[in-house]
């Protein structure tokens, strides 16, 4: 009976340690540290976290937030951190991004390095040889976390891989033999994810069909009534058909050629490609030539999803496939957006109150566009951005309501047509 109650208190305490762990994952609230690991098909990238009172007691490096400072810590990181190849080769740590910052709980010491194997070797086989604080406070520990894996298990749920500490300086990673086709299966997600929560690629795209249920004006400055909905439709597939050749076309191209360029620009292009079309929708400015727009701006917002496809190292020459999967979930997601949108949009432009939507979603897209543009370019945060952002975070539910109130609206015009009617 004894042994039956210590086996359920080992039990319990085991599933209390997973408890502790997992929740080490979700968010990094514990005094001590965490490495996130993405793993793609030709290199990883880690997020590393350390604490930052135990990086100053562990290297004696001052910890005022200055760029001085960030620099000594990266030094100090290259020192502690080494990853070799199952032949005793050295892997190129190369460090993005250090900084000081507080991202939950006490201030911690953050950096983001690419991680390159040598030539011919794995990328999902390594040994970390990190001493990083372990090697002076026995008390610390590093827990390693596998974020994301192209080829392996993908998921909201990270994984742990394992953890080193003073007694255990050394971790070996096996990852597994790569799989094509869970690869290309979620190269599929993450394209999909991407493009759902990227609500600027988007809004750019349903600014553009707002005009297209209307015809323009007899002097052509402004739009006018209903157009037949064929032509609407045929319109607006033309716009999404351009701005998927667009998008497409430096997608593959930017990796195939090596371009690299800086993320602000391109973010910055983004927005202004929405308050253009914008500002279309509340008044024609390139009235019949909307899916050349598409095409063009279409270039530019495919060259924000290569800057992903680099950070994740999917180079073209090897992982072609990849590179397809990430545009096909992009285009499942976008179409699946446009299709949910379109009943509402055709449903509410036969009735007398289209030109409500069309210019309130004119104006929207223009303040978003606006919003976005000024922290893209001053790269601080602005609170404004941030509440459309959340907004748009429930697009299944505005949509909903938006369609419900075309068809209400709709409605309600043929009863008022019908009384018109009994009434002459």
């Amino acid at each position: 009976m004894a042994e039956r109650h210590v086996a359920r208190m080992i039990a319990l305490l085991l599933t209390l340690f997973a408890l502790m762990l997992s929740g080490a994952a979700a968010a990094h609230v514990t005094p001590n540290s965490e490495v996130q690991i993405d793993f793609g098909p030709s290199e990883a990238r880690a997020d590393i976290i350390v604490p930052l009172g135990d990086y100053a007691a562990a290297s004696g490096n001052p910890v005022a937030w200055t760029p001085q400072n960030y620099a000594k810590a990266q030094d100090w990181l290259k020192q502690h951190i080494g990853i070799r190849s199952p032949d005793g080769r050295a892997w190129t740590i190369e460090f993005l991004d250090t900084e000081f910052a507080q991202i939950a709980g006490p201030p911690d010491l953050h950096a983001v390095a690419r991680l390159v194997p040598p030539a011919g070797a794995p990328v999902r086989q390594f040994t970390v040889d990190w001493r990083a604080v372990v090697d002076v406070n026995p008390a610390h520990f590093v827990l390693f976390v596998a974020k994301r894996d192209l080829y392996g298990r993908y998921g909201d749920e990270r994984e742990i891989i394992g953890a080193v500490r003073s007694d255990r300086m050394r971790l070996a990673v096996d990852r597994g033999h790569p799989s094509a086709m869970t690869g290309f299966a979620n190269a599929v997600r993450l394209g999909g994810e991407h493009i759902a929560e990227g609500h600027d690629h988007l809004l750019f795209l349903l600014a553009l069909f707002l005009p297209m249920p209307l015809v323009l004006s007899a002097n052509r400055k402004r739009w006018g009534g209903p157009r037949p909905p064929k032509d609407a439709l045929w319109g607006m597939t033309k716009i999404i058909t351009s701005f998927t050749i667009g998008h497409s076309l430096t997608l593959i191209a930017a990796p195939l050629l090596g371009l690299h360029l800086p993320a602000q620009p391109v973010e910055v292009a983004i927005a202004i490609s929405i308050l253009v079309s914008a500002i279309h929708a509340w008044r024609p400015i390139f009235p019949g030539r909307e899916p050349l727009v598409a095409v063009v701006f279409g270039l530019i917002h495919g060259l924000a999803f290569a800057t992903l496809v680099g950070d994740l190292g999917l180079g073209v020459n090897r992982e072609i496939i990849s590179i397809l999967g990430f545009n096909i979930g992009i285009e499942i997601v976008q179409l699946g957006v446009v299709l949910a949108f379109l009943p509402a949009l055709m449903i509410f432009a036969r009735t007398r109150h289209y030109d409500w939507l069309r210019l309130g979603g004119a104006a929207f897209a223009g303040f978003a566009a606006i919003c976005w543009m000024i922290e893209r370019i001053f790269a601080t945060e602005n609170p404004l951005a941030a509440f459309i952002d959340a907004l748009l975070n429930h697009s299944p539910l505005l949509v909903a309501l938006l369609t419900v109130a075309a068809v209400v609206t709709w409605l309600a015009d043929r009863r008022k047509d019908r009384a018109a009617a009994v009434a002459a």
